[in-house]
């Protein structure tokens, strides 16, 4: 197998700095910082969404810090995507007698909340985005937590989809 020049470069530059040779401060060189500042853009500039398929979209991802960051890429990434796009709001309030808790945990705030593994309150949807289950419907056909799915239609308490 052969290693491309930056291959080797990099691999050069690694060593150099696994080896302590690079001192306190180390220098990204140049080849580490993409042309391209933007990660959809980089990541997606040579598909087109009009008929891309979900193969060429596997093995595509954009890893960050927080869920926000992530929900702001993944509306970027559906903007890009032909088809109307649907809004699903949450519904959220308290069960709880306490009118101190009514008061403390209004609509507002409950809605601005993104728990872990949980949608945004405003989920946008297009068709032919990709969305994971995250329940077991039917392990015995491989719907189970964490599938990977595509969106196919769009109803107003029903999101159709079919297996990736």
């Amino acid at each position: 197998m052969r290693a491309f020049d930056s291959e080797k470069e990099f691999a050069s530059w690694l060593l150099h700095v696994g080896e302590g040779e690079s001192g306190e401060k180390i220098q990204l060189p140049p080849f580490c910082y993409p042309e391209i500042q933007d990660p959809v853009q980089q990541l997606f500039s040579d598909i087109d969404f009009k008929t891309v398929t979900p193969e060429e979209l596997k093995g595509r991802a954009i890893l960050t810090v927080t869920n926000d960051l992530s929900m702001q890429i993944n509306n970027r990434v559906l903007e890009c995507m032909p088809g109307n796009e649907v809004i699903y709001e949450s519904i959220d309030n308290i069960v709880s007698n306490d009118p101190q808790d009514q008061l403390a945990y209004t609509d507002e705030f409950l809605n601005s909340l993104t728990p872990t593994g949980m949608p945004p309150h405003k989920l946008r949807l297009k068709p032919g985005a990709i969305i994971m289950l995250r329940r077991k419907l039917a392990p015995s056909k491989g719907l189970c937590n964490g599938t990977g799915l595509i969106v196919i239609q769009l109803q107003k308490n029903v999101i159709v989809a079919k297996k990736n």
